[in-house]
């Protein structure tokens, strides 16, 4: 089988290493192995040196990164979400709030005098950032970037960072994980004979180990890598893409289309049409990201609706204009298919990691 034959599209980056001809200079960030470990350790710091005394989080966002400060200080949800009506939170002045620039939009920071916390991970060097008034920023790395792991916290207010972290063993042996998944994905790619299920298996491992909280140092690799990413070029170019896709899928019945920076993001009019689309997109080796499926008991319903109707499409610099268009006519040709269709069967193993939210 050649690497023309293994052709997909979505999932987690193969490894690489892009080439540019400028840089970008990067805020002074407090680097750490993840962004759940990066805000861990800022709201860890923020209680013991600041007096935060409760974390206001909204109510649509990553189960894993609310799990990942629950431990640290009473969490308060606010219904706000990537679409409609923004609920403010009701924050004290001893607490903190975080707010979430969804796919890449900038957000409107509320009114209070709570400090607060953007959650910047879809867009990392979006030209605004140093424009809010927020306290703190913060990001995971590898969702926008080729790296293993990496997470990062910043202030352009020149508010005071957590202390640097030091390695831990055995994150570092989990990004070693990662990066070793990505290097077989990359070969796997090009046509090397590797089964498909052994860097599936590695990459699945590495991610349960970097849903931990224990914070730690970047791994090595991505520290000396990330400096020398062109990320102003491979942000203009995930911009391209998206606007490219989303251009192709305007129109459909059945999806909203929102092309954004980070991507694009297909709202569907019911939970059954989005599960059909999903299945039959990665029944064609596309993988979409479910951006999240939030627990029914602790989310407003009008949050839990779009949860279950959206899908998200990768834009990065993986993509050509004709694997774009491959896509869209994939997801065309499943928009157009009867609406009441049965549903689909169970989702291939291998999928709910590559179809997934990985931070």
């Amino acid at each position: 089988m050649n690497a023309a034959d293994r052709w997909e599209y979505g999932s987690v980056f193969p490894q690489l290493i892009p080439t540019g001809n400028t840089r970008t200079e990067l805020p002074p960030m407090r680097l750490y192995g993840s962004g759940r470990q990066a805000l861990h350790a800022l709201v860890e710091f923020g209680r013991r040196d600041r007096g935060w005394t409760a974390v206001h989080l909204p109510a649509y966002y990553c189960p894993e990164v609310v799990e990942s400060v629950a431990d640290l200080l009473p969490i308060r949800r606010y219904d706000a979400g990537p679409l409609g009506r923004q609920e403010p939170p009701d924050a004290g002045p001893t607490e903190v709030v975080v707010v979430v620039a969804y796919f890449g939009a900038q957000p409107t920071l509320p009114a209070t005098a709570a400090e607060v916390i953007v959650d910047i991970t879809h867009d990392p060097t979006a030209p605004w950032a140093d424009q809010l008034a927020a306290d703190y920023l913060f990001a995971s790395l590898r969702k926008t970037l080729p790296l293993p792991d990496g997470g990062a916290v910043w202030s352009h207010r020149r508010r005071p960072l957590p202390p640097a972290p030091s390695a831990d063993p055995e994150h570092l042996a989990n990004a070693g994980r990662s990066l070793a998944a990505m290097c077989l994905k990359r070969a796997y790619l090009d046509g090397v004979s590797i089964d498909k299920a052994t860097y599936l298996t590695l990459a699945a491992e590495a991610e349960a180990g970097l849903r931990s909280t224990v914070v730690s140092a970047i791994s090595e690799y991505s520290r000396h890598v990330l400096p020398v990413l062109p990320v102003a070029e491979l942000r203009r170019r995930r911009i391209a893409n998206s606007v490219h896709l989303a251009a192709a899928l305007d129109g459909r019945p059945g999806v909203t289309v929102h092309g954004r920076t980070f991507g694009v993001v297909l709202e569907f009019d019911t939970p059954q049409r989005r599960d059909t689309v999903r299945a039959g997109l990665i029944a064609r080796n596309i993988y979409p990201a479910v951006l999240w499926a939030l627990p029914a008991q602790a989310t407003p319903s009008r949050q839990l609706d779009l949860s279950r109707r959206m899908l998200y499409l990768h834009s990065d610099i993986r993509w050509r204009d004709t694997d774009l268009d491959r896509v869209a006519a994939a997801v065309r040709a499943l928009c157009d298919e009867p609406a009441d269709r049965p549903a689909p069967g169970p989702t291939p193993r291998h999928a709910g990691y590559a179809a997934g939210a990985l931070r």
